[in-house]
């Protein structure tokens, strides 16, 4: 397959990913690159390199937010691996994670198969001690991307609860994190907050409302604390 247009894909470094899934960045270069001698990569990595540095694109990152799950709750990395592996030779799509397939009736019963086959459920649940993929957390999931009329990923909001105006698309700021509909990235933002010391100036310099500049501004400082 090759590789997509790097102005439409989106491009995330490891520390990047990292940030945005909550995870370890040791973690991730592993379900990127694997482990020589050891692991095989959990991914189909659609960019490689870039600038000398492995990078992946939005697909990848979305497909890494359902790992970074996976891995949570307790899963391990070789049936991680199998599970993400059959789904997509299941659905015949190389990244199916990234699609809204997964989320229909049908993809949730071969997603759920397809790890029951692999000897467990996917997601741990705490009052009933078993791996399971609730509805509510397949929910939470669908519900923080937005999808084309094909059922492919568009743009993700990552931090919903913090900052519902944040997203995450890869035809903006090379998927940065950009404030939604001004498309402004969060890191100008914040950092322009620490230089003037003044959300409602940077709001007027920006033309955003201050909501919004605050928004930024927590996403900003929670991405530090999340990798």
């Amino acid at each position: 397959m090759s590789r997509p247009d790097l102005l439409e894909a989106g491009i995330y470094t490891i520390p990047e990913v990292a940030e945005l899934v909550e995870a370890a960045q040791a973690d991730v270069r592993v379900w990127v690159d694997g482990h020589t001698g050891k692991q095989d990569p959990v991914i189909d990595n659609q960019l490689g390199k870039v600038a000398g540095k492995t990078a992946v694109s939005f697909a990848n990152l979305l497909e890494l937010r359902f790992i970074a799950r996976f891995a949570k709750a307790g899963v391990g990395l070789r049936e991680i691996r199998a599970i993400m592996k059959d789904v997509s030779e299941e659905l015949r799509h190389p990244h199916p994670f990234a699609t809204k397939t997964v989320f229909k009736t049908d993809g949730k019963k071969i997603v759920a198969d397809i790890a029951r086959r692999n000897g467990l459920n996917l997601i741990y649940d705490l009052k009933s001690k078993n791996y399971e993929m609730p509805s509510v957390v397949m929910k939470s999931f669908m519900e923080n991307v937005v999808f084309d009329p094909a059922g492919e990923a568009v743009y993700w909001h990552p931090r919903p609860k913090i900052a519902p105006n944040v997203i995450v698309h890869p035809k903006f700021s090379f998927g940065q994190p950009v404030l939604e509909r001004s498309y402004i990235p969060t890191d100008a933002i914040a950092k322009s907050v620490q230089v003037e010391g003044n959300v409602r100036f940077v709001a007027d310099i920006f033309e955003v409302s201050e909501r919004h500049v605050r928004q930024a501004v927590n996403f900003e400082k929670d991405l530090r604390k999340a990798a």
